[in-house]
């Protein structure tokens, strides 16, 4: 598995799919919605096919960040690469819900060791 480290995001490939995890924040808004969202389209164009936005660090997220992720949603199915939102806490799938997004976002949940088991998957 290789570890390379952006400012906001932490890419961990394994096999087909790759895990992007929030390294410096737990908070989703204006300030860094914008360059989240370039990070996750450049990994669309880079032809990954599955990608796993790890969301258990997240506490809250805002309007622009929701308009970065529906972005970025779109550009994965248009290019046929999985995009899916891994783990969020209550008060995230909440806004989701607020927003009514839970029908278009692919929300998955693991459990601590199925997520391990899945981290280290070749």
């Amino acid at each position: 598995m290789k570890t390379i480290d952006k400012h906001l995001l932490s890419y961990n490939k394994t096999g087909q799919s790759i895990i992007v995890s929030f390294q410096s924040t737990n908070r989703l808004s204006i300030i860094n919605s914008s360059k989240i969202e370039d990070e996750l389209l450049q990994l669309i164009i880079s032809g990954e096919t599955s990608i796993l936005l790890d969301f258990s660090a997240i506490k809250f997220i805002d309007s622009s960040s929701f308009r970065a992720l529906l972005s970025v949603h779109i550009d994965a199915k248009l290019n046929e690469v999985e995009f899916v939102i891994l783990n969020p806490n209550n008060e995230v799938v909440e806004l989701i819900n607020l927003v009514d997004l839970d029908n278009i976002f692919n929300i998955r949940y693991t459990s601590d060791s199925n997520y391990k088991e899945f981290k280290n998957a070749s």
